[in-house]
């Protein structure tokens, strides 16, 4: 190549490529992570996910419903992953409740489920975590996802951005510089230990033990969901994919005070259930065919949402000169809800939609702050309210049925309804 010829290449290369790339770290590997990373790349940003898992397992996580807000703001970072996605799940077609005995049908708030496509453009979809996880994971480019890297903590990097320290457990510690950071890390985020330091999740006062196990049309029909609850205790199924069948067993403190039974007297998990649950409709079947070491076990917890009294975003690492780090939470970092309305991931798919949307142009490290700053008065607003639904309708169901399905009618417009414009 002449030396012209190598002047005007540079020149033009120079001319397309972009004025300003930024950096962004995602901690955490789960949902709202991948989902975060998709977004971020879609509006141009080197976006990479920090995960402490040695590897994504195939047997991660148990299932999950995809509500219509959550697939639409999937569909609105690509397009491409919805299909992907309704294909290793399955729409609900019929929803049964019941009391925890099965003698006595109740209303169902949800509604017919068949509607869901025309009524809000998307259908009730149930799908394993994992082959969720997989296909979130499969629109990322290769070397996106660093595994085996956990976070020990963030600092401001002088001249702008943040230095980002990780522990690894196979290799020396590391440290990277990014423009900004992202802790999608969960529930008990470390991220979220260092910018907003209150300590422990706030205890629901229930356990919930759940598993999968392989569907048999026997124990419930195709696209089939079943819900049972009373004095304490809630069972729940549903046909989540070719192949399984997703079951839940939820019960108070209270409520497994009174039957005196203690885990400690049975000789292992699925026993002490099969004598709690047992009388619980359905659920005895679907303990028996699963195995000791499959089921998952923990307690049900939430944050308290970062609001004021009067219901507006109060963000703590906001504050202060500069307006803070460039850094911000997604997902259950940000504010992990109760199940009982189903949108703990859909709503981090909602975060994650609304912080590329606000980074997307930002250049400046100002913009990036701005931009963080704006993303997090927009989810939290929308999603604080449903935290705290979550929460009450959680004590509800178990206390109040009639109350628990009139409240559960009135919140579905407000979160199912919403749509989004594409990112690009």
């Amino acid at each position: 190549m002449m030396a012209n010829d190598r002047i005007r290449a540079f020149v033009l290369c120079t001319l397309l490529a972009p004025v300003f790339s930024l950096r962004a770290a995602i901690i955490g590997g789960g949902l709202g992570g991948l989902a975060c990373c998709n977004a971020l790349q879609k509006v141009g940003i080197d976006a990479q996910v920090f995960e402490r898992a040695q590897k994504l397992s195939p047997q991660a996580g148990t299932g999950l419903t995809l509500w219509p807000n959550g697939l639409s703001a999937l569909e609105a970072i690509d397009d491409v992953m919805v299909p992907l996605i309704i294909k290793e799940g399955f729409s609900t077609q019929e929803i049964e409740v019941t009391s925890a005995d099965g003698l006595t049908k109740l209303p169902n708030p949800t509604g017919d489920p068949k509607r869901f496509p025309s009524v809000y453009g998307k259908p009730m979809l149930n799908i394993r975590w994992s082959k969720l996880q997989r296909v979130l994971a499969s629109r990322l480019p290769s070397g996106a996802i660093r595994l085996g890297c956990s976070l020990s903590r963030i600092e401001a990097k002088p001249g702008g951005g943040v230095t980002v320290h990780f522990d690894r457990a196979a290799s020396p510690d590391m440290e990277e510089d990014f423009d900004l950071v992202i802790g999608a890390d969960g529930i008990n985020s470390a991220l979220r230990a260092q910018l907003v330091g209150d300590g422990a999740p706030r205890d629901a006062g229930r356990t919930i033990w759940r598993s999968i196990i392989p569907y048999d049309e026997a124990l419930l029909v195709p696209g089939g969901c079943s819900m049972s609850a009373g004095a304490g205790k809630v069972g729940f199924l549903t046909h989540i994919g070719e192949g399984d069948l997703y079951w839940s067993a939820f019960a108070t403190d209270e409520a497994v005070a009174a039957s005196g039974l203690s885990k400690e007297a049975f000789p292992d998990v699925r026993q002490y259930l099969l004598a709690q649950f047992g009388d619980v409709h359905r659920l005895r079947p679907l303990i028996e065919r699963t195995g000791a070491d499959a089921i998952l076990e923990r307690r049900v917890a939430d944050r308290v949402p970062l609001v004021d009294d009067q219901g507006r975003a109060s963000i703590p690492w906001a504050r202060g000169d500069g307006a803070g780090l460039p850094a911000t939470l997604l997902g259950d970092a940000f504010h992990a809800m109760i199940p009982s309305l189903g949108q703990g991931a859909n709503s981090s798919f909602e975060g994650a939609y609304r912080l590329a949307a606000a980074l997307r142009g930002a250049t400046s490290e100002d913009e990036v702050r701005a931009a963080l700053r704006a993303y997090e008065v927009a989810q939290m607003e929308r999603v604080h309210w449903i935290v705290e639904q979550s929460a009450q309708q959680g004590r509800t169901v178990y206390e109040d049925r009639d109350e628990f399905m009139r409240k559960q009618q009135m919140a579905q417009d407000d979160m199912w309804g919403i749509r989004f414009e594409p990112l690009l």
